[in-house]
């Protein structure tokens, strides 16, 4: 253990003191923090027109929850889908290049903990990403009591129920539950495609590749009456996030990306592992 926490606490140092890294976080939080402002935009207007119109039903149906903090959840996972795989590529594709791996591997440092130690790193990192949006739900229950007060007083009741009643914060914690999972699965795949190249930018085009895959075969599946449908619908990423978004937090989710990650490192042990015998 002493071993991953070493190896792991230098990749952190690493990251905390490259510009790579603020760059990352500049850009994420920027296209976040634009996403957030249009939903946010976007839902004043519908609730103003619900309001003009005096449609009860629609207040109803309009919250923060859902029509911002759901659309968000789900743009970070795109985002995570273009970003990830810049963070991880460096990991063991940088060490293979300077032939520093080699030097670890003579080292008394086992396989596994190179490969457990290089992803807590960037485990750690993925997570400072993503709690950096907590920014958002913070600003919605300080600022999202206030609503338009427009049409007769009994709708301007309901407007005030409706955009003053605080966010769904169980339902928002499961949310990030599954960012968090679906982050640590993402992280698992770079690290397994910097593991079997020298190249940097060799080692986010696989990353990337391998993951579009899992995104784009969720949509594949829709409409898809043949017996294949629920295998796609089971290996798709997006399927399962969208249970995590809504606040449900089922077994076959959290074993899935928990599975995703986990097969992903024991590849990355194999590729290392067969490494030290070259």
């Amino acid at each position: 253990m002493r071993n991953i926490l070493a190896i792991a606490g230098k990749d952190v140092r690493v990251y905390l003191t490259t510009w790579t890294s603020y760059i990352l976080f500049a850009a994420f939080m920027l296209i976040t923090a634009f996403f957030f402002t249009a939903l946010v935009k976007q839902y004043l207007e519908v609730q103003t027109e619900a309001l003009m119109q005096q449609q009860p039903w629609m207040l109803d149906q309009l919250n923060l929850t859902d029509w911002v903090m759901g659309n968000i959840l789900r743009n970070v996972a795109v985002f995570f889908l273009f970003l990830l795989p810049i963070l991880t590529m460096r990991l063991l594709a940088d060490e293979r290049k300077g032939n520093t791996l080699e030097l670890l591997m003579t080292s008394p440092v086992r396989p596994i903990e190179i490969v457990l130690g290089k992803y807590l790193a960037a485990l750690v990192i993925m997570t400072i990403m993503l709690a950096l949006t907590l920014v958002f739900p913070l600003l919605l229950q300080l600022y999202g009591k206030t609503g338009p007060s427009l049409g007769a007083p009994e709708m301007q009741a309901a407007a005030a129920a409706a955009a003053g009643s605080p966010l769904d914060w169980s339902t928002v914690g499961v949310g990030y539950l599954g960012m968090f999972l679906l982050g640590a699965a993402f992280v698992a795949v770079g690290l397994f495609a910097s593991s079997v190249t020298e190249s940097q930018i060799v080692a986010v085009i696989i990353a990337f590749a391998i993951l579009l895959m899992f995104f784009v075969i969720g949509f594949a599946s829709r409409g898809n009456d043949s017996g294949w449908q629920s295998f796609f619908d089971y290996i798709s990423i997006t399927n399962h996030l969208e249970d995590f978004v809504r606040g449900i937090v089922k077994v076959s989710g959290v074993v899935y990306y928990l599975s995703f990650a986990f097969l992903s490192l024991f590849l990355t042990y194999r590729v290392v592992e067969a490494q030290r015998w070259r």
